[in-house]
């Protein structure tokens, strides 16, 4: 059997720099795990971190300091494909990598840098007017890529039980918005159920309404976030990861923004109808009325194409 073409996934993540990179770049491993030998590289990786890797790919862990980016490095033989996904990778550093003999690939949110790489992934709303980089660069934009965990993909179909809602803003919400919008769901839908899911680095749970239709999760699995999804009539979450998720699993989703890397994909999503807008969550504190919504548009053709790519580096 010939030997199977690694890749090595560098990002990082906790609770006070939240999940979202890390959770994506395992998504990528986790389709193309079939195909390479799949590694993430990450800073001090916290319990949560171990736990959604392990029947993914293996981890290796660097330090938290700045040594950590030299330290990477050392581990590469130049027959590697690195996936890097953060905000901090600068171009010297892909340089370095490049340098190495690597294949490389970028998974982007800002594209506020020039880019060395031989691909780079947006699952957003990005287009290719928005990006520098070289002339032998491939862009991955918008749903056909994206970043989505099996789970999401390989669901059956939900029951979606009237009344029962989904609030989710992240691994540390710092602003709060789970008890901001549990309240609201309070007051203004009739609500049999609050599922408010939240991570290790949340810090507010005594603000939250003590009933026992709210259930408070840390830490769900991608496989309990389906199951949880498919249960549910529908989210209040952030124009983020998660909400690619909800709608993938056919989850009503009323999502906004708070940070303004989310803002760009949030405005497309308005505008194809795909959720019901929430605005800026931290100073609006309403909730929409029902509008009709246009279907999820991810399907398991998303594993197929990044697989393709991959073998073509």
């Amino acid at each position: 059997m010939p030997t199977k073409r690694k890749i090595y996934f560098r990002t990082d993540a906790g609770p006070d720099i939240g999940y979202g990179h890390y959770i994506r770049s395992l998504a990528l491993a986790d389709m193309l795990k079939q195909d390479f030998d799949c590694t993430m590289f990450t800073q001090t990786p916290t319990e949560y971190q171990i736990n959604e890797a392990k029947d993914v790919c293996p981890i290796v862990a660097l330090p938290s300091d700045n040594t950590k980016f030299d330290k990477f490095l050392e581990y590469l033989h130049g027959d590697e494909i690195v996936v890097l996904d953060n905000y901090f990778f600068t171009t010297d550093y892909q340089k370095a990598i490049k340098a190495k003999g690597c294949k490389l690939v970028c998974i982007d949110d800002m594209h506020d840098k020039h880019y060395v790489a031989d691909a780079v992934i947006n699952h957003g709303a990005a287009t290719l007017e928005d990006f520098d980089g070289e002339p032998y660069t491939r862009y991955c934009l918008g749903s056909e890529y994206a970043l989505l965990r099996r789970p999401f993909l390989e669901h059956e179909e939900g029951k979606h039980e009237k009344g029962v809602y989904v609030v989710c803003f992240g691994g540390s919400d710092p602003y709060n918005l789970t008890a901001k919008y549990i309240n609201l769901l309070v007051k203004t839908k009739k609500v049999s159920k609050i599922y408010a899911i939240v991570g290790d680095g949340y810090q507010y749970l005594d603000t939250i309404v003590h009933d026992p239709n709210i259930q408070v999760l840390k830490n769900q699995t991608a496989k309990q976030m389906a199951t949880i999804l498919q249960e549910a009539e529908a989210i209040i979450c952030s124009a983020s990861s998660i909400c690619m998720e909800a709608m993938a699993c056919g989850t009503k989703v009323y999502a906004g923004w708070y940070v303004e890397n989310q803002k760009a994909g949030y405005e497309q999503a308005i505008n194809e109808h795909r959720f019901l807008p929430l605005g800026n969550l931290i100073d609006d504190t309403t909730i929409p009325n029902e509008t009709n919504l246009n279907p999820s548009i991810y399907d398991m053709e998303i594993i197929n194409r990044f697989i393709t790519i991959f073998k073509q580096l």
